[in-house]
């Protein structure tokens, strides 16, 4: 097949240098596709010549509406929590509900939002993670690493300050158990901390900011736990998560996410059942680490790509 993925435009390179979501994704879907034997570019809107293409695969709201503009067919597949945060009244829910319904299919990374939208043009497609990439390092000695890892990007709807994440959450957790904990991700993070100042008195916090990949590698392998108390998402797992769990990572994940993810101690953003659910990762760390790896490796970027592949066939 001949495919386009399109470009974002959001500002980062794809493949993206360090941080990056969407970014990410459409790279992986390229090398994996073309791994499949398949013909994949990635262009902007504005380059992209319909008759040269099987399949245009778009990842954001407005460029799937410029396509439509155009009258380009195309796969929309959605990234972005804020149409669920703002609500069914407000134009970007709109505009999202006007690219799934004028998309051939609607990929949703997460199970909740098919039936947001109730249109049954939307598919749950989970995301992958680079098993190649990402792997246990088998030369660090258990009793070495540090406890506690979150590697994300906080913030909510314009509020950088805001604890979508629960950085709060995981900082007490610690404190609880008295662990080290590294709290890393974009330079946006230092809004989070800049309005919670108590966050930074617990004495074995470490803070990293704008990890490379392989940085953020070494974070996963030097780390025991990873924790992921998140209050909205629109990828359920998050990329973090798997990548993370293909490491190795036993992790403690907010209770609300849909999938059946093994490895996972699933606890409400509520720091006494995150302890219960420390203490039981580390009563069965091998047990729980074994999962994750399962896991994740079911969900290689490879294994994605093979289902997309064949949902691109089937609309072919």
């Amino acid at each position: 097949m001949r495919i386009c993925q399109v470009h974002p435009g959001c500002g980062i390179e794809v493949p993206p240098k360090d941080w990056g979501a969407i970014e990410k994704i459409v790279w992986e879907y390229k090398i994996n596709l073309e791994k499949l034997g398949h013909i994949v570019d990635v262009k902007y809107v504005n380059e992209i010549i319909p008759d040269d293409y099987d399949i245009i695969h778009c990842h954001v709201t407005n460029l799937a509406n410029l396509l439509a503009e155009k009258g380009i067919e195309y796969i929309y597949q959605m990234h972005d929590h804020h149409s669920y945060h703002y609500g069914k009244d407000s134009h970007l829910y709109k505009e999202t509900l006007k690219a799934i319904n004028n998309s051939k299919i609607s990929l949703m990374p997460a199970k909740y939002l098919n039936g947001y939208f109730g249109n049954p043009k939307c598919i749950y497609f989970s995301h992958g993670v680079n098993t190649d990439f990402y792997t246990p390092s088998f030369s660090e000695k258990f009793e070495d690493k540090k406890c506690f890892l979150m590697l994300a990007n906080n913030g909510l709807a314009g509020d950088k300050s805001y604890d979508r994440k629960g950085f709060e959450f995981g900082i007490a957790l610690a404190n609880m158990t008295g662990e080290y904990i590294t709290v890393a991700g974009p330079s946006n993070n230092q809004h989070f901390f800049n309005s919670n100042l108590s966050t930074l008195h617990y004495p074995k916090l470490t803070l990293s900011f704008n990890p490379t990949q392989e940085e953020a590698l070494k974070l996963f392998q030097t780390h025991k736990i990873f924790l992921n108390p998140t209050m909205l998402e629109a990828g359920h797992p998050n990329l973090t998560m798997l990548e993370a769990a293909a490491c190795g990572m036993p992790i403690i994940a907010d209770w609300e996410m849909e999938t059946d993810f093994h490895g996972a101690w699933r606890a409400p953003r509520n720091v006494f059942e995150m302890y219960r659910g420390y203490k039981d990762i580390m009563d069965n760390y091998k047990e729980y680490s074994k999962k994750s790896l399962t896991t994740s490796h079911e969900l290689s970027w490879y294994n994605r790509s093979i289902e997309l592949a064949n949902l691109y066939k089937e609309l072919i």
